[in-house]
């Protein structure tokens, strides 16, 4: 028996120690695993395999300047080639002091779509913070993608905290199905934000990208050839009806209130403004896209025509309610539902949240309630009013809540902002011209009636722009040397106004537009543009290009304090010292002989009729003044 007992307990013993065994060998496959894919990640990171999905990168050839990641997308569009790029605009990666910094998120709209560079509102917008606050240095950078929606703008918002913006200005929701990871969209990963927030999350590692690139390939080989030549706007659908209050439907309804909400409280958490706008689409002139067939009740193009007939019978009010039915019902969701407004509208109770009624301003800018072609070029995208329309609400939102501390003195009215922004005849024609070619494809097919038997040189330019067969530069050049040829001054300045935009840290830029301005007596302007480029890079030469232009203008104390910069940095301008002197001794003299001492000062800056008439004026007093009669012989 006792025998029996030891040959059991040895048993058991054995049974112990190979159990013990058995999880040794399961932790240690676990750690191996984990070793084996963190060496692969490294060794793939070595390898320069996949990209950096940093929100922003260093910018070459400006040492401590960042711009947004040219890659960044890439991380969105994962499983496909549809990745876009967006606006390359320097800012320091150090935030100075004196600094006011804003960014803007947004998909196609944010850009500025169909227009390039300056049509976006953001320019509208930054263009009148410079010209309203000349003095503060007021940033305003571009996040927006085309095709992208509230995902990547989630995700960009856990970034954007640790480069210290003051403002963070949004206008989105159009895309919530069909951009980059959304519910109807060719890349969905189905309707769980968080499941697809953490695929993003997880997407920084290489071996990631690897496996999804590996997919990518996979599936591009099931994929028609012929994709490639059809726009970004199919390529991005793979739902095309969704009919309103089904599944797919609430997926993207839930989608946009669950990444807007971690948005905004992520911003608010660290106390930053954000001025989130509603959004606006064609409901007047777009015919509904996919109507549902089966049922008069749900059918988009049934509302539609009944809000054609009452528009036509001057029943504003009765056309109003069912062109938005109408869009409601449409089943191809280029157009956000009127829940995607009222969601955003709802976010008005945070504390630095405010909520920019943009849709309710298109509405009263539009005629007869119904917003339409007036405002937008086809179903989303807002024409150059519309763009406007939108910089200035954004603007008025500013000045009402004051969020920047800024002395908004002289507040311009939306007719100003559209008068005096730089926008060309290129701007506007390009950006006809990219809806014409848009809309000869899928929804619209709508055949190109355009006859190019007799165009303009400015509409040859543009052409060939929005064929991309010349850079926007190089637009820009052509037409100014166009405008310039043909001495249409106020024209070139436009143009070269509008490079100044595009360039904001370039000083070259802005004395060449200064110089410009100058050249046809725009002194005011030409003073703003070289203090410009004097506050980018202080140099003698632009301090007298200053000095000149504040005396024609009969701005003598600012002058002075050019002068003694002048001075300062070239004590051998005897020039410029004699003319500080006679700034300073003009309003010590008697009226009779500041006369004189303005003629010799407006000589000395090339006034020479202004300096002829009070020559004339100070002889007919003092006949034999020979200073007089010796400058008089000069001129």
């Amino acid at each position: 028996m006792k025998g029996q007992n030891s040959e059991k307990s040895k048993l058991k013993s054995s049974g112990k120690i190979s159990k013990k065994k058995l999880l040794i060998f399961k932790i240690s496959a676990v750690i191996l695993a984990l070793v084996f894919i963190v060496l692969l990640e490294m060794i793939l990171r070595i390898a320069g395999y996949g990209s950096d999905f940093s929100l922003f990168t260093d910018a070459e050839n400006k040492p401590g300047y960042i711009y947004m990641n040219p890659n960044i997308s890439d991380k969105y569009f994962f499983g496909t080639n549809n990745a876009t790029t967006g606006y390359r605009e320097l800012f320091k990666a150090e935030k100075d002091s004196t600094t006011k910094r804003i960014f803007m998120l947004g998909a196609s709209t944010g850009i500025g779509y169909p227009y390039l560079k300056n049509g976006s509102f953001h320019r509208w917008l930054q263009y009148a913070m410079n010209e309203n606050f000349p003095e503060e240095n007021i940033e305003i950078i571009n996040l927006s993608l085309t095709a992208i929606n509230s995902y990547t703008l989630r995700d960009f918002g856990k970034e954007l905290v640790k480069y210290e913006p003051d403002v963070v200005l949004i206008y989105a929701g159009h895309n919530e199905y069909y951009g980059a990871l959304g519910v109807g969209s060719v890349n969905s990963l189905g309707g769980y934000p968080s499941l697809v927030n953490f695929a993003l999350q997880i997407r920084e590692y290489r071996l990631v990208q690897l496996i999804s690139n590996g997919i990518g390939k996979v599936q591009s080989l099931f994929r028609a050839e012929k994709q490639e030549e059809e726009t970004l706007m199919k390529k991005m659908v793979a739902e095309q009806a969704i009919p309103l209050n089904s599944e797919t439907y609430s997926d993207g309804i839930d989608q946009f209130r669950y990444n807007i909400e971690n948005l905004l409280k992520n911003l608010d958490k660290s106390e930053i403004p954000v001025f989130l706008s509603t959004i606006a689409s064609n409901e007047k002139d777009i015919r509904p896209f996919i109507s549902d067939s089966t049922s008069i009740e749900n059918s988009a193009i049934e509302y539609f025509q009944k809000a054609k007939k009452a528009y036509s019978e001057t029943k504003y009010q009765e056309a109003k309610t069912n062109f938005i039915k109408a869009k409601e019902l449409d089943m191809l969701r280029f157009r956000a539902p009127s829940e995607i407004n009222e969601i955003i509208r709802s976010f008005d109770t945070y504390d630095h949240v405010h909520v920019v009624d943009t849709e309710a301003n298109f509405t009263e800018n539009s005629p007869h309630l119904s917003i339409g072609n007036e405002l937008l070029v086809e179903h989303v995208h807002p024409n150059l009013k519309g763009y406007s329309l939108i910089a200035y609400n954004f603007y008025k939102a500013l000045e009402k809540n004051n969020v920047l501390e800024l002395k908004w003195q002289n507040s311009w009215s939306l007719e100003d902002l559209r008068e005096r922004m730089p926008i060309t005849e290129l701007d506007s024609l390009q950006g006809a011209y990219e809806v014409m070619m848009l809309k000869q494809g899928w929804p619209y097919y709508e055949k190109l009636d355009f006859d190019s038997s007799n165009l303009s040189q400015p509409q040859k330019i543009a052409g060939r722009l929005a064929l991309r067969k010349i850079s926007w530069e190089e637009a820009m050049e052509a037409l100014y040397g166009y405008y310039y040829q043909n001495q249409d001054f106020e024209s070139a300045l436009k143009v070269s106004e509008a490079i100044t935009l595009e360039y904001p840290n370039e000083p070259q830029f802005y004395v060449k537009t200064g110089d410009l301005a100058a050249q046809i007596n725009n002194f005011k302007k030409a003073v703003s543009l070289y203090k410009k480029a004097f506050k980018l890079g202080a140099s003698v030469r632009i301090a007298r290009k200053i000095t000149v232009n504040l005396i024609k203008n009969d701005q003598f104390k600012e002058a002075i304090i050019y002068l003694e910069f002048i001075q300062k940095n070239d004590p051998r301008d005897i020039m410029s010292k004699k003319l500080r002197s006679d700034l300073i001794s003009v309003s010590k003299d008697s009226v009779a002989n500041r006369k004189l001492k303005l003629a010799e000062i407006y000589y000395q800056v090339g006034q020479d009729s202004r300096a002829k008439k009070l020559l004339d004026e100070f002889l007919q007093t003092n006949p034999t003044n020979t200073e007089a009669e010796n400058l008089l012989k000069k001129l």
